[in-house]
Protein backbone atom coordinates (compact mmCIF):
# COMPACT_ATOMS: atom_id res chain seq x y z
CA UNK A 1 0.00 0.00 0.00
CA UNK A 2 2.91 2.39 0.95
CA UNK A 3 4.53 1.76 -2.43
CA UNK A 4 1.57 2.49 -4.01
CA UNK A 5 0.54 5.60 -2.67
CA UNK A 6 4.73 6.71 -3.04
CA UNK A 7 4.31 5.58 -6.80
CA UNK A 8 1.20 7.35 -7.51
CA UNK A 9 2.87 10.60 -6.00
CA UNK A 10 6.04 9.90 -8.44
CA UNK A 11 3.57 9.56 -11.43
CA UNK A 12 1.76 12.54 -10.62
CA UNK A 13 4.60 14.46 -10.42
CA UNK A 14 6.07 13.47 -13.11
CA UNK A 15 3.15 13.87 -15.23
CA UNK A 16 3.03 17.43 -14.29
CA UNK A 17 6.39 18.33 -14.84
CA UNK A 18 6.11 17.00 -18.63
CA UNK A 19 2.72 18.98 -19.00
CA UNK A 20 4.21 22.14 -17.72
CA UNK A 21 7.51 21.39 -19.94
CA UNK A 22 5.45 20.60 -23.15
CA UNK A 23 2.99 23.81 -22.41
CA UNK A 24 3.72 26.67 -24.78
CA UNK A 25 5.34 29.52 -23.15
CA UNK A 26 3.75 33.14 -22.84
CA UNK A 27 4.74 35.42 -25.27
CA UNK A 28 8.03 37.49 -24.64
CA UNK A 29 8.70 40.89 -25.86
CA UNK A 30 11.56 41.46 -28.03
CA UNK A 31 14.46 43.63 -27.37
CA UNK A 32 17.37 45.20 -29.85
CA UNK A 33 20.36 47.10 -28.74
CA UNK A 34 22.34 49.04 -31.53
CA UNK A 35 25.49 50.87 -31.09
CA UNK A 36 26.30 54.35 -33.04
CA UNK A 37 29.83 55.28 -33.90
CA UNK A 38 31.01 56.79 -31.08
CA UNK A 39 33.17 60.34 -32.61
CA UNK A 40 30.89 61.13 -35.03
CA UNK A 41 29.99 64.35 -33.28
CA UNK A 42 31.77 66.26 -30.73
CA UNK A 43 29.04 67.67 -28.30
CA UNK A 44 26.13 65.56 -28.49
CA UNK A 45 27.13 61.87 -29.40
CA UNK A 46 24.62 58.43 -29.02
CA UNK A 47 26.42 55.48 -28.04
CA UNK A 48 23.80 52.92 -27.76
CA UNK A 49 20.35 52.37 -28.39
CA UNK A 50 18.36 49.86 -26.82
CA UNK A 51 14.65 49.49 -27.47
CA UNK A 52 12.06 46.80 -25.93
CA UNK A 53 8.50 46.39 -26.76
CA UNK A 54 6.36 44.66 -23.95
CA UNK A 55 3.22 46.46 -23.04
CA UNK A 56 5.26 49.68 -23.83
CA UNK A 57 7.50 50.67 -26.27
CA UNK A 58 10.93 51.64 -24.13
CA UNK A 59 13.96 53.49 -25.72
CA UNK A 60 16.59 54.20 -23.75
CA UNK A 61 19.65 55.74 -25.38
CA UNK A 62 23.17 56.12 -23.98
CA UNK A 63 25.32 59.03 -24.55
CA UNK A 64 29.61 58.36 -25.12
CA UNK A 65 29.87 62.53 -23.79
CA UNK A 66 27.81 63.96 -20.76
CA UNK A 67 24.48 65.67 -21.46
CA UNK A 68 24.56 69.40 -21.05
CA UNK A 69 21.80 72.54 -21.17
CA UNK A 70 20.52 73.60 -24.30
CA UNK A 71 20.33 70.04 -26.04
CA UNK A 72 17.26 68.76 -27.66
CA UNK A 73 16.35 64.64 -27.53
CA UNK A 74 14.12 63.55 -30.18
CA UNK A 75 13.04 60.63 -31.18
CA UNK A 76 10.26 58.75 -34.56
CA UNK A 77 8.84 55.56 -34.14
CA UNK A 78 7.49 53.77 -37.12
CA UNK A 79 4.66 51.68 -36.13
CA UNK A 80 4.25 49.63 -38.71
CA UNK A 81 2.11 52.43 -41.11
CA UNK A 82 3.55 53.04 -43.96
CA UNK A 83 6.92 54.01 -44.66
CA UNK A 84 7.92 56.95 -43.06
CA UNK A 85 7.90 57.88 -39.30
CA UNK A 86 3.89 57.64 -37.31
CA UNK A 87 5.01 59.33 -34.27
CA UNK A 88 7.28 62.03 -32.84
CA UNK A 89 8.63 63.18 -28.94
CA UNK A 90 10.95 65.22 -28.31
CA UNK A 91 12.37 67.68 -24.85
CA UNK A 92 14.96 68.65 -23.51
CA UNK A 93 16.58 67.62 -19.86
CA UNK A 94 15.30 68.52 -16.40
CA UNK A 95 12.40 70.85 -17.41
CA UNK A 96 8.71 70.12 -17.25
CA UNK A 97 8.19 68.02 -19.59
CA UNK A 98 5.15 68.73 -21.94
CA UNK A 99 3.99 64.54 -22.49
CA UNK A 100 3.01 64.80 -25.88
CA UNK A 101 3.49 62.63 -28.92
CA UNK A 102 2.57 63.71 -32.25
CA UNK A 103 1.39 62.34 -34.69
CA UNK A 104 3.65 62.70 -38.34
CA UNK A 105 3.55 61.82 -42.22
CA UNK A 106 7.41 62.48 -42.31
CA UNK A 107 10.55 63.70 -40.72
CA UNK A 108 9.55 67.30 -41.03
CA UNK A 109 6.37 66.94 -40.14
CA UNK A 110 4.83 67.82 -36.57
CA UNK A 111 0.82 67.61 -37.05
CA UNK A 112 -1.13 66.99 -34.28
CA UNK A 113 -1.20 66.24 -30.90
CA UNK A 114 -2.04 62.56 -29.38
CA UNK A 115 -3.07 62.03 -26.13
CA UNK A 116 -1.18 59.78 -24.04
CA UNK A 117 -1.57 59.10 -20.54
CA UNK A 118 1.25 57.25 -19.12
CA UNK A 119 4.04 58.79 -21.81
CA UNK A 120 7.37 59.07 -19.39
CA UNK A 121 10.29 60.71 -20.22
CA UNK A 122 13.61 61.36 -18.68
CA UNK A 123 16.54 62.93 -19.61
CA UNK A 124 18.97 64.41 -16.25
CA UNK A 125 21.98 65.82 -16.47
CA UNK A 126 22.76 65.71 -13.12
CA UNK A 127 23.02 61.61 -13.44
CA UNK A 128 24.65 59.58 -16.04
CA UNK A 129 21.45 57.46 -16.26
CA UNK A 130 20.46 57.18 -20.15
CA UNK A 131 17.95 59.06 -21.73
CA UNK A 132 14.71 57.12 -21.96
CA UNK A 133 11.16 57.32 -23.03
CA UNK A 134 8.20 55.12 -22.45
CA UNK A 135 4.83 54.87 -24.47
CA UNK A 136 2.32 52.46 -24.14
CA UNK A 137 1.46 50.49 -26.91
CA UNK A 138 -2.21 51.72 -26.74
CA UNK A 139 -0.55 55.53 -27.80
CA UNK A 140 0.67 54.00 -30.62
CA UNK A 141 -2.62 51.91 -31.68
CA UNK A 142 -1.27 48.56 -30.37
CA UNK A 143 1.16 47.78 -33.38
CA UNK A 144 2.68 44.31 -33.66
CA UNK A 145 6.38 45.98 -34.54
CA UNK A 146 7.67 49.17 -33.50
CA UNK A 147 11.61 50.62 -34.74
CA UNK A 148 13.23 54.13 -33.97
CA UNK A 149 14.91 56.88 -34.86
CA UNK A 150 16.88 58.94 -32.62
CA UNK A 151 18.63 62.07 -32.90
CA UNK A 152 20.36 64.25 -30.13
CA UNK A 153 20.75 67.70 -30.97
CA UNK A 154 22.60 70.43 -29.22
CA UNK A 155 21.46 73.65 -30.16
CA UNK A 156 23.89 75.71 -28.45
CA UNK A 157 26.72 74.45 -30.57
CA UNK A 158 24.60 73.65 -33.36
CA UNK A 159 25.90 70.10 -33.67
CA UNK A 160 23.53 66.73 -34.43
CA UNK A 161 24.16 63.20 -34.03
CA UNK A 162 21.54 60.45 -34.89
CA UNK A 163 21.32 56.85 -34.17
CA UNK A 164 21.66 54.94 -36.85
CA UNK A 165 22.21 57.56 -39.01
CA UNK A 166 20.04 60.64 -40.76
CA UNK A 167 16.71 60.13 -40.38
CA UNK A 168 17.17 56.09 -40.37
CA UNK A 169 15.57 53.42 -38.46
CA UNK A 170 17.25 50.99 -36.28
CA UNK A 171 15.49 47.37 -36.75
CA UNK A 172 12.22 46.45 -36.43
CA UNK A 173 11.39 45.42 -32.98
CA UNK A 174 8.63 43.34 -32.33
CA UNK A 175 6.21 42.38 -29.52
Amino acid sequence: MLATRWSIRGLSVWTLGLILAMAPAPAMADAKVFDDPVGDSTFVDISRVRVVHRDSVTVRVRSAVPLATGQLYAFWIDAGHGPQPDYYVAFRANTDFDEVLRLVRSFSDRRSLVQCRGIRLRADIFTDEPVSIRIPRRCLENPGRVRVAVQFKDESADTVDWAVDRRTFGPWVKR
